[in-house]
């Protein structure tokens, strides 16, 4: 079938109907999800018993999941990174997998340095059924229909280079983009230009641009809801340029971009006046009243992570810029590594493992790296916290992933998680065990009960004060009149105290200091953003900075503090 073809409409109904069948079959696969994933092992091992790990661990005789996790150890990156390099290096095969590997993706480190893994043809068929296939299903189920006329908003930017011998190296999202190149300006608003940026092109800005000029909009598709709510915040801080480049058919002189890439974008726009003149009205006269849902007004649907550290980002756009006529469908936790989890449903914050994507354990975070009570997923206990470990179709074996999860519920016998923090995202001052989950709600709280808007916020452990204390650097918008920074201390101690009574206790026994606060100035987190990416990192791959763990981290937040609001 040529897509090419076809109308939006046509295009959209075929997706939904091979989702359709993706989400059959996740449903099917529920009922008999261990005996679903204990074969997946087996066929793991059978495929891979003749690479370098299997002929190691003998996987040939390996006939029981028992048996499996005698043999093999629990693992972390350092044990493959050799692996790696050779595949890369030396164009190696069969060392950590017998499938074929063509993509090498990034991923976040433990302090935060990118790490490449590689990922399998295999891998990449599971992504493509399960996580984008039910995802499809599930809007043909539960949106109206009317959502396949129009276009989606498409908040990505992907990047793939070659790096020896036909491989590529980026992340899984632009593997995914490039195969729907002949189609894409069909079904997104969002311009090549903007999707494959070169040079230093702005895409934030095309992103929006294009956007505006799109009335058909029913869709805003993005990796993470923070990318969502940053071109919200953007739009609403830039609409008059917007606008007026919508109504002249320009691009500003001051918006970073080669000048072919210029050239070729201006030969695509032409002037419109009308969208404008309705957009500059929507601006000037119901700029704070759910603005999205005034500018495309047959918005159906907003689709990206957001739970855990995302939650603050979903609170946002249904507060400030969506009513309940738009639907959320969260996206189930997935990674360089793996895909482990899709929703069932939209607005539906909890999300099924597929059974077919991964071998599951589970070591329960409470059992101090005990790793004889690793469990399987038939065995998981609801209400319980959990650290994945995996073994993959790209070649990792009793891989642990370092995030913890909750085993909310079942659905039939797939359990249904939801991801709660990085494990490595506790942060000390002295064996306070500060979860990122506490940091979150210390200042989602604190914003609530002062009537500012929260629009992101960093925690920096200071060990070198005497005595040591966190310091929250924070940027927020629309602070009522006769708020001071002291009042936004004090809020931020309460919930600290409320959220870690440990860290309360160590305060009272003067062993750590209460916390200090600055407020950073306007659009610093779209500013970092814009900084890692003009450094090389993949924007899919980054993710909040809720704990400052490195020293341009440091320099930089501290670097951008709001002189006048400082104590």
């Amino acid at each position: 079938m040529n897509l090419n073809e076809l109308t939006i409409e046509q295009i959209n109904t075929f997706s939904v109907q091979q989702g359709a069948t993706a989400l059959s079959k996740l449903r099917e696969e529920s009922y008999n999800a261990m005996e679903e994933n204990e074969a997946l092992l087996m066929r793991i091992l059978k495929d891979n018993k003749d690479t370098e790990i299997g002929k190691k661990y003998d996987f040939a005789s390996i006939e029981s999941i028992e048996e499996y996790q005698k043999r093999l150890p629990v693992t972390t990156y350092d044990d493959y990174a050799e692996y790696v390099l050779r595949m890369i290096n030396n164009n190696q095969s069969n060392l950590m997998t017998a499938y074929d590997v063509d993509l090498y993706c990034e991923t976040n480190g433990t302090l935060g340095n990118p790490k490449i893994m590689p990922m399998s043809s295999n891998a990449i068929a599971v992504q493509n059924t399960y996580n984008s296939g039910v995802f499809n299903g599930i809007k043909g189920e539960e949106l109206d229909p009317s959502w396949m006329k129009g276009r989606a908003m498409t908040l990505m930017e992907c990047k793939m280079v070659e790096i020896k011998d036909g491989k590529k190296y980026g992340a899984l999202s632009s593997i995914m983009m490039s195969e729907m190149k002949p189609v894409l300006e069909k079904i997104s608003s969002t311009p090549f230009e903007a999707l494959f940026p070169v040079g230093d092109t702005d895409a934030r800005y095309l992103q929006a641009r294009f956007a505006l000029a799109a009335s058909d909009i029913t869709q805003i598709n993005a990796t993470f809801l923070s990318f969502v709510a940053e071109i919200m915040r953007y739009i609403e801080t830039h609409w008059q340029m917007l606008v007026d480049d919508i109504e002249k058919g320009t691009i500003n002189q001051e918006i970073r971009m080669p000048d072919d890439v210029r050239n070729n974008l201006l030969a695509k726009i032409s002037p419109m006046p009308e969208r404008a003149a309705e957009l500059r009205k929507i601006f000037e006269e119901e700029m704070h009243t759910k603005i999205a849902v005034k500018i495309w007004k047959n918005l159906k649907l907003i689709s990206g992570v957001g739970t855990g550290a995302f939650e603050i980002y979903d609170n946002k756009l249904k507060e400030r810029y969506v009513d309940d006529s738009v639907k959320f469908f969260y996206a189930g936790i997935s990674s360089t590594e793996a895909m482990f989890s899709v929703p069932l449903g939209m607005d539906i914050k909890d999300s099924a493992l597929v059974p077919n994507s991964i071998f599951y354990e589970f070591l329960p975070v409470d059992a101090n790296d005990d790793f004889s009570k690793i469990v399987t997923l038939d065995k998981v206990e609801v209400g319980k916290d959990y650290e994945i470990i995996m073994t993959n179709l790209s070649g990792l074996y009793r891989y642990r992933m370092r995030d913890c999860i909750k085993v909310m519920g079942m659905y039939n016998n797939l359990p249904l998680i939801r991801f709660q923090y990085r494990i490595d995202q506790v942060v000390d001052l002295i064996d306070d065990h500060t979860s990122e989950i506490a940091l979150t709600k210390t200042a989602t709280d604190t914003a609530k009960k002062l009537g500012f808007e929260l629009v992101d916020f960093s925690v920096f452990a200071d060990r070198e004060a005497m005595p040591p204390k966190y310091i929250y650097l924070i940027e927020a918008v629309n602070i009522p009149d006769g708020i001071e920074l002291g009042a936004i201390q004090k809020c931020i101690n309460e919930n600290l105290d409320k959220y870690n009574p440990e860290l309360a206790a160590q305060i009272a026994k003067e062993m750590c200091a209460p916390a200090d606060v600055h407020l950073l100035q306007e659009e610093t987190y779209m500013l970092y953003r814009d900084l890692m990416v003009m450094k090389g990192r993949n924007s899919a791959q980054l993710k909040p900075v809720r704990i400052i763990i490195n020293e341009l981290q440091r320099r930089f937040f501290f670097g951008l503090v709001e002189k006048e609001w400082e104590a």
